[in-house]
């Protein structure tokens, strides 16, 4: 009796010590919500895996740790889309604030995916690509050669007759060799109220035509 009593207490511990384990491992810094996630059933390592196999939508909120910037990014390469999030009640940056039409990188010459912070390095108001005889406008930093910038010019003028027609219609299609390529005046803003550490996320989404068009069609409007 004093064996099988001694096997349930050194189960026990062993239970308990599991589910402790278990409960422990959350969600840390930077995660997705997506439609449906319920607290209790979310914080185990099998229910994680299982909801980043599923895709996002554009709409779907960023929940972020230990940051206090206005706003977050998300760049949809699905749906060519780039939401500007604000933080909501919940303190998850899940209200849409404003979204935009974008163009990211073609199939080879891609954006690249990931977390990223805006930086204050290179953010200029004209940025001539050498590589390609290109001028942008607002450009902003995202890491390495890629940059949020404007629709393309063939000179730093303010007139539009210099800037690409063609650069303005393939806006909603991925169009650019791996930055992130917006209508001016949506550049413009992100360049003037998006500070340097400001949180970028770059992911495929699930698709939305939809919402594609919509933006497509108010396109500077």
């Amino acid at each position: 009796m004093k064996k099988i009593l001694s096997a349930l207490l050194v189960l026990c511990m062993v239970l308990s010590l599991t589910v402790s384990t278990v409960c422990a491992e959350g969600y840390t810094g930077f995660r997705e919500d997506r439609p449906g996630a319920t607290a209790s059933a979310k914080t185990t390592a099998e229910a994680i895996k299982e909801e980043s196999a599923s895709k996002p939508t554009s709409t779907s909120g960023l929940r972020i740790t230990n940051y206090d910037k206005p706003y977050a990014i998300k760049v949809d390469t699905t749906n060519q889309v780039v939401t500007i999030f604000s933080k909501g009640t919940s303190g998850d940056y899940d209200v849409i604030f404003k979204q935009f039409i974008c163009s990211t990188g073609t199939k080879s010459n891609p954006t690249p995916a990931g977390t990223f912070k805006l930086s204050d390095a290179e953010r200029k108001v004209w940025r001539y690509f050498k590589t390609y005889k290109t001028y942008v406008k607002y450009a902003v930093h995202i890491k390495g050669d890629y940059f949020f910038h404007s629709c393309l010019y063939s000179k730093p003028s303010e007139d539009t007759k210099y800037r690409s027609s063609s650069s303005v219609k393939k806006l909603g299609t991925k169009a650019s060799h791996g930055c992130i390529r917006l209508y001016d005046s949506d550049c413009q803003w992100m360049f003037e109220n998006c500070e340097a550490g400001t949180i970028v996320y770059v992911c495929d989404c699930e698709k939305d035509s939809a919402l594609n068009k919509t933006l497509k069609e108010n396109v500077g409007k």
